[in-house]
């Protein structure tokens, strides 16, 4: 790999916008570029990582509406109908896309651990129920999977923050593009499971 130049990429905290530059690499054999992404950036998203966190942290765990989820956030953070793409995407990512490879995965290093209970039932209220508590249950298989990790390098930093780019760094191991949020809306995002 070779650098390949810079682009510039805005992104929003909930409080402010800024603006950073993002390095591009080349592969000399093939020819195909990236873009570095900090593990504070989800690809194809303006927010922070950990913003979108606690928003889907929120509405899924605490089991808090999209209104009074709003109420949570910084006052110049996103609007309603984003937090609700936000959700949507997540569910479709991480519930319809992602679950079982991160199943298979953690069943094959820990068979112990399998997820058992219901999803909370605040989650009925949406019209993407289904992947919702699928989401619900990934969150609660890369919670193992994190914890075993913890276990593993102590001396890593490790917070709450954490947790979703420890999941993006967890999908590029696996070859799989590393995004727990994908649109089902645009053309390019895969329709079966990974």
């Amino acid at each position: 790999m070779i650098r390949w130049g810079r682009y510039k990429r805005s992104v929003k905290t909930g409080e402010k916008k800024y603006v950073i530059e993002i390095q591009r690499v080349r592969c000399k054999r093939c020819g195909a570029s990236q873009a570095l992404l900090p593990d504070f950036l989800h690809p194809y998203r303006h927010y922070l990582l950990r913003l979108m966190q606690k928003a889907i942290w929120l509405y899924l765990f605490v089991g808090l509406g999209v209104e009074r989820l709003m109420k949570q956030l910084s006052t110049e953070g996103p609007e309603p109908a984003t937090v609700q793409e936000w959700v949507r995407s997540f569910g479709y990512g991480a519930g319809h896309l992602l679950l079982d490879e991160l199943r298979r995965f953690v069943m094959t290093l820990y068979p112990e651990s399998e997820v058992t209970g219901r999803a909370p039932p605040e989650l009925e209220r949406s019209g993407n129920a289904a992947q919702l508590k699928r989401s619900y249950h990934f969150c609660k298989y890369g919670e193992i999977l994190y914890a075993r990790k913890k276990e593993v390098e102590p001396k890593m930093s490790f917070s709450d923050t954490d947790f979703f780019p420890f999941l993006v760094g967890w999908l590029q191991t696996q070859s799989i593009p590393p995004r727990i949020f994908w649109s089902p809306r645009l053309e390019t995002t895969p329709t079966t499971p990974f």
